[in-house]
């Protein structure tokens, strides 16, 4: 084990100058070595003891990649729970049509909502058939998941029909939708009062609204006030109306525009 010591030389060193890096403030030491031996001998390399800049950029690219799998895991269980029209998937504020100044300002107030957002504040958004509130919905909930909020967004005739195909069926079942109803940051509740009105769905919706006391809620309705209380029980508005701010969308329905 000596004689294979020996034989094996030691670089030779030139010290070359002492700084602290401007990338990751630490003391450096930077040295000239020449490679004794090998197919790379007599090749002269420059070493800087001390500098951690590779091991911030490795950790930098490592949690980047991190957040990517995170969003993307929000993104898939968001797809996997959320009934929504195939017509609203690709959604975002920049693809938002305010072609008018009504929505314009629909747009500026629900941006306004995302950047701010308040998990104890809730929105309602209510106007005439396609003016875009449903747009605006999906909008707020992919901006907020770039944020690493947790979203579900449930078109409400079409979650009542959910739950009660969990009776008779396999995989989801109720208790796991409701679960989820319960614990993510923002649930958007879209097209409230377009379900048909039976106790159980009175029922039903008192016992989601319940279950989202305290945690932010976004509705959509193409009802007024007066409408939108009868269709739910007056119990029922006054939960969704509970630290709810309003914003009223008027136009004409931007899917038949062009006629």
């Amino acid at each position: 084990m000596e004689s294979i010591k020996q034989r094996i030389k030691s670089p030779e060193q030139k010290l070359l100058q002492m700084f602290v890096c401007d990338g990751c403030n630490q003391h450096v030491t930077q040295t000239e070595l020449i490679i004794p031996s090998g197919p790379r001998e007599g090749e002269r390399v420059i070493a800087n003891y001390g500098c951690r800049c590779e091991d911030i950029k490795l950790a930098k690219a490592a949690k980047q990649k991190y957040n990517q799998l995170k969003h993307r895991n929000r993104m898939d269980r968001f797809n996997y729970y959320s009934l929504i029209n195939d017509s609203l998937k690709e959604a975002t504020f920049d693809n938002f049509d305010a072609y008018d100044s009504n929505l314009k300002r629909a747009k500026e107030k629900a941006l306004a909502y995302s950047h701010s957002f308040d998990r104890k504040q809730n929105l309602l958004l209510t106007g005439d058939y396609g003016t875009g509130k449903s747009h605006l919905s999906v909008s707020i909930t992919k901006a907020l998941m770039t944020r690493e909020y947790e979203c579900l967004f449930l078109s409400l005739p079409k979650l009542l029909t959910k739950v009660k195909g969990t009776y008779n069926t396999k995989g989801v079942t109720e208790e796991e939708l409701l679960n989820v109803i319960q614990r993510v940051d923002l649930l958007v509740l879209d097209d409230i009062g377009a379900e048909q009105k039976t106790e159980w769905s009175t029922s039903k919706l008192f016992e989601i609204l319940d279950d989202r006391s305290g945690k932010a809620t976004v509705y959509t309705t193409n009802l007024s006030s007066d409408e939108l209380k009868e269709r739910v029980s007056e119990r029922n508005f006054s939960r969704m109306m509970d630290n709810t701010n309003v914003i009223v969308i008027n136009g004409s329905d931007y899917r038949r525009r062009a006629f």
